[in-house]
């Protein structure tokens, strides 16, 4: 993090920009009338038409109107790679590619049929030759290929997403209540696992993660599937444990029991236990009850708390209290000496054992809505003034959480609550792309690995800059995290460049400030001549490709 990042200086320098004709360039598929849900146009909206090869660095794909596959170089015009034979079916979402190896692709045709395709050295000018074909999810059910890669094992992982409708779902019966209410469709992500036999590609297993919000970012690390999720996932089928999967309800009960979370902290003689509600609720809505070897804690009705002891308390010298949404509950043991649990052997819910009273002084801001500290004087005036906020500083992915979704239906979790999506980057080979996230202003880059996040670039003031494009439509990075480039639907490009520091011998002082200016970041600009809408976007180190339905621009970043 650069703490005095001054903002970005707009350079009149020119970048080299070429454009070829496309008699044949890619058409975008628009939703049905059936379609109509914000995971449709969420899906539909965010799809790029240009594909980055990982494996050759300045080559990138995309897929015709008409079914054709052309390769992209940084010197070369499209070339005709592959063709789609004709389904005649129609197609509901638009076609895509991956690549999960040196010399295989992954193709989604839009229509329901999954391709396989060995693609030999791609630098080469050899065709393409599919060597799988099949309508994997089934007769009517199209999709979009998301992600594959190969890995050491020789098995191929690959991921489709598709939006249904609960009542069409294989699964429908058996779906939650707790992923029921707001919407009748559910972002679905099928994870299959392809096999080499002597006859060619098997498919071996099937996975389904299903979700009520978006998804913006997958990835397979190790033999877990990593999603950055709007909303909880849920693992809803496992063709090898299908008993184990389908029930949901005793899951998902699980998993919010798992959450709710409470604290507590002992004396040889004496117990507490806290959490905290809304501050505005109302000690008579509060039910506590306290027996020898239990506690129940009810809000309005609904239970909260509800565990047996691993040891006795006193029932007659109890006392709970509540001030400024923290709800407390004191309590004497009847024989004086630790306890190396809260519950007993029969359970209760998770909680946090407080060691040192410091240690409350930074939870309570974890786990309420009350600004108000615990450990300082309530002064009634609220934390901030909601009018001072900016429209640039809303974020509404208050729920997002990036999980890592083992086989076995296993979830491990990494909050990004408040921390909004920025953009995925693509790294070389098959390397599990880096996910992008705004924190303040800045966006910060992770690598995503096997159940662990690391930082390994940041964009300064990105998270601010793409707040203020109200048309911006793609966001896109090289894999060395040189510059970022945000394009609007039609014409502009804006490139915003890493800080580099002062030629030898230089220097610049802030004119308000006067503190010395260590490095300058650089903005560009490109307009493009017409007003075409942008369809695909993608960075290498040193070129950023274009796409429109008629038009294929290459913009030279050296």
């Amino acid at each position: 993090m650069d703490p005095n990042f001054t903002g970005y200086k707009l350079s009149l320098d020119n970048l080299g920009v070429s454009k070829d004709s496309l008699s044949n360039g890619p058409v975008h598929t628009l939703p049905s009338a059936d379609m109509f849900s914000f995971l449709h146009v969420k899906l539909f909206g965010e799809h790029n038409h240009v594909t980055l090869d990982s494996f050759n660095e300045n080559m990138v794909y995309f897929i015709s109107g008409s079914g054709t596959v052309y390769s992209v170089t940084s010197n070369q015009s499209p070339a005709e790679v592959w063709t789609l034979p004709v389904s005649g079916l129609e197609r509901s979402y638009n076609p895509a590619i991956v690549f999960p190896s040196a010399d295989l692709a992954v193709l989604s045709d839009g229509t329901g049929t999954l391709f396989i395709l060995q693609t030999g050295n791609r630098k080469g000018e050899n065709m393409w030759k599919s060597v799988f074909e099949d309508a994997v999810c089934g007769k009517n059910r199209p999709f979009e290929v998301r992600y594959a890669v190969l890995s050491g094992g020789g098995e191929l992982e690959i991921v489709l997403q598709y939006v249904e409708d609960r009542d069409k779902m294989d699964c429908a019966d058996q779906l939650p209540s707790q992923l029921s209410g707001e919407s009748t469709f559910f972002n679905v992500l099928e994870w299959m696992s392809f096999a080499k036999m002597d006859k060619g590609w098997m498919m071996e297993r099937v996975r389904r993660v299903i979700s009520h919000g978006g998804f913006n970012y997958v990835s397979i690390t190790g033999d877990n599937l990593a999603v950055s999720a709007e909303k909880k996932t849920v693992l809803c089928f496992d063709s090898l444990h299908p008993a184990e999967t389908l029930n949901l309800e005793r899951e998902t009960e699980a998993m919010q029991e798992e959450a709710a979370q409470f604290y507590w902290r002992q004396t040889p003689e004496d117990l507490e236990m806290w959490f905290y509600i809304l501050p505005d609720l109302k000690k008579a809505q509060v039910n506590v009850e306290v027996a020898e070897k239990g506690v129940e804690v009810r809000l309005a009705g609904a239970t909260l708390i509800k565990g047996n002891l691993v040891g006795k308390v006193e029932v007659d010298s109890w006392t709970w209290t509540l001030e400024n949404g923290k709800l407390g509950i004191m309590m004497s043991k009847q024989a004086p000496g630790p306890w190396p649990s809260m519950w007993g052997a029969e359970g209760g819910p998770k909680g946090i054992q407080i060691l040192e009273d410091s240690e409350d002084l930074v939870l309570p801001h974890l786990t309420t809505d009350n600004p108000i500290n615990s450990g300082c004087e309530a002064s009634g005036d609220p934390a901030f003034n909601a009018q001072e906020l900016e429209s640039v500083d809303d974020c509404m992915d208050e729920n997002s959480t990036l999980v890592w979704q083992s086989g076995a239906g296993v979830q491990h979790h990494a909050s990004l609550a408040g921390q909004q999506h920025l953009l995925v980057v693509q790294q070389v080979d098959n390397n599990p792309p880096a996910l992008c996230i705004r924190h303040d202003v800045d966006g910060f880059v992770w690598k995503v690995e096997d159940c662990n996040l690391v930082n390994v670039a940041n964009f300064p003031a990105l998270g601010y800059v793409q707040a203020g494009k109200q048309s911006r439509k793609f966001m896109v990075a090289p894999h060395n995290f040189s510059y970022s480039a945000i394009c609007d639907a039609q014409r502009h490009i804006y490139v915003y460049r890493q800080p580099q520091p002062l030629a030898e011998g230089s220097e610049l002082r802030n004119r308000k400030s006067g503190v010395k200016v260590s490095g300058v970041a650089m903005q560009q600009v490109v307009t493009l001549e017409n007003n075409e809408e942008i369809l695909g976007l993608q960075a290498t180190p040193n070129m950023i490709f274009l796409v429109t339905q008629h038009s294929l621009y290459r913009i030279n970043i050296n």
